[in-house]
């Protein structure tokens, strides 16, 4: 969809696409009241929200949406945008390249071209290799981050040793991360063994980063799969448990010890390594998910809350289960109160709407935007809308890209990740630190 293709579209569409935040918000309430908002007509509207986000970019570029989930229903507006020589036309050809579409080609980039990180983002392969080891070494973060994914793309051997100075190195964690994550697509046995060379001076979250490096096929089967079995029998927390879960969910011959291990940190004190072993461990393994279940009688909320989310994901809900949803629904702890709320809607729990509708109007943005995420998931697509017309800008963009996303994968691991994103948008994966920091804490800020 572009632009200049609306003009069949509907009264409510064409409003967003003039920009005018009130307009819109006045429009959508008359269209609700009419009834006109349903499916269909809200996704044509996310598209237009969407595009006209993108045509309104400004530089300098501050922060700038986050299309990847649904780059492909935006392909024209990015196009567009792509065409032009500045940051937002960067933006827009790299998130075009990183869903494996076509971006307009643009002269060499000199100097300190705004185009850098389009060149560094195509030198993937080996005959690109010495160009895009180079922009490893560039001091824009853009440009470096690029050229990381390039080369997770590349999966050259021969870039192994600078990924590995990246990731000690590199004085921005995202491109930390993204080293590690390149890596463990190369895999072989040096990576494998320089990885664990950076375990010892690692923090929490390059921890993860290497666990799950090792759990990609080129590295599990290098000498990853002895890496994580070491890490779960021998390390603890958070890291023991994604080593653990990674050993199962591969089948490894290590995937009875790795089942042990979960058990135990399924019943264990340290709360953190529990929440992430309830929302992560395999569904299909009976002894993980009888203990899963067992988790709904703790005394813990958080842990109650996250037992029947998974419970919520394989289908129905017994009476017991909506019971205890409802009560959670309620809790004095925003954020477990909030995840129920969205939880009971996934469940398919008319009885909710009302709290949800006013979870719409919340001051805090991270609430409507899960809210509106609800309410669409209950086919409340009306209500729904409002949050394209939001306030936060990052309210409109995430809701809007959420509801254009196309499925990517039909694993079953993919497809699990697929509905949670469809129900908890960009929060899917960190939803036990955000029931970790709401619990320390005791507060919450007004952000999203």
């Amino acid at each position: 969809m572009t632009l200049s293709l609306f003009g069949c579209a509907s009264a409510t569409t064409k409003v967003a696409l003039q920009g005018n935040l009130p307009s819109l918000q006045a429009e959508l309430a008359r269209a609700e009241s009419q009834g006109e908002l349903a499916h269909s007509s809200v996704r044509e509207l996310a598209g237009a929200v969407l595009e006209r986000e993108l045509s309104s970019l400004r530089e300098p570029l501050g922060e700038v949406p986050e299309v990847g989930p649904c780059a492909r229903g935006v392909r024209g507006a990015l196009a567009e945008l792509a065409e032009g020589s500045g940051e937002a036309a960067a933006f827009a050809s790299v998130a075009l390249i990183d869903a494996g579409l076509k971006a307009p080609r643009h002269d060499e980039p000199k100097g300190d071209s705004p185009l850098l990180p389009v060149s560094a983002r195509r030198a993937v392969g080996s005959a690109d290799g010495p160009q895009r080891r180079a922009y490893l070494l560039h001091g824009d973060a853009d440009v470096r981050r690029a050229a990381l994914e390039a080369a997770e793309h590349s999966a050259d051997p021969a870039d192994g040793r600078a990924l590995l100075e990246v990731a000690r190195l590199d004085p921005d964690e995202r491109s930390r991360s993204l080293a590690v994550r390149a890596l463990g697509a190369i895999g072989g046995e040096a990576v494998v063994v320089g990885l664990s060379d950076l375990w010892a001076a690692a923090d929490p979250e390059q921890r993860m980063d290497i666990v799950r490096a090792w759990a990609v096929p080129a590295s599990f089967t290098t000498g990853g799969e002895q890496q994580l079995l070491r890490c779960a029998e021998q390390g603890s927390g958070s890291s023991a448990v994604e080593a653990a879960v990674a050993l199962v969910r591969e089948g490894s011959a290590a995937s009875g010890p790795a089942s042990t291990l979960l058990m135990r940190a399924l019943r264990g004190d340290d709360l953190a390594a529990r929440l992430l072993a309830l929302y992560e461990v395999p569904w299909s393994n009976p002894e993980l998910r009888a203990l899963v279940i067992e988790a709904q009688r703790s005394d813990d909320k958080a842990v109650r809350l996250i037992s029947l989310l998974r419970q919520a994901e394989q289908g129905p809900l017994e009476a017991p289960a909506r019971d205890a949803l409802r009560a959670l629904a309620t809790s004095e702890r925003a954020a477990i109160a909030l995840l129920a709320r969205v939880t009971l809607a996934r469940a398919g729990d008319e009885g909710i709407k009302p709290a949800l509708l006013l979870d719409l109007k919340s001051a805090r943005a991270r609430d409507r935007m899960l809210a509106a995420l609800a309410l669409a998931q209950l086919g409340d697509w009306g209500a729904a809308a409002h949050a394209l017309a939001d306030d936060s800008p990052r309210v409109r963009q995430t809701v809007a890209c959420q509801w254009l996303a196309e499925p990517r994968s039909s694993s079953a691991e993919a497809v699990l990740e697929q509905r949670r994103a469809a129900t908890f948008g960009p929060l899917a994966p960190q939803l036990t630190e955000l029931l970790l920091v709401s619990g320390q804490t005791g507060t919450e800020s007004n952000g999203s």
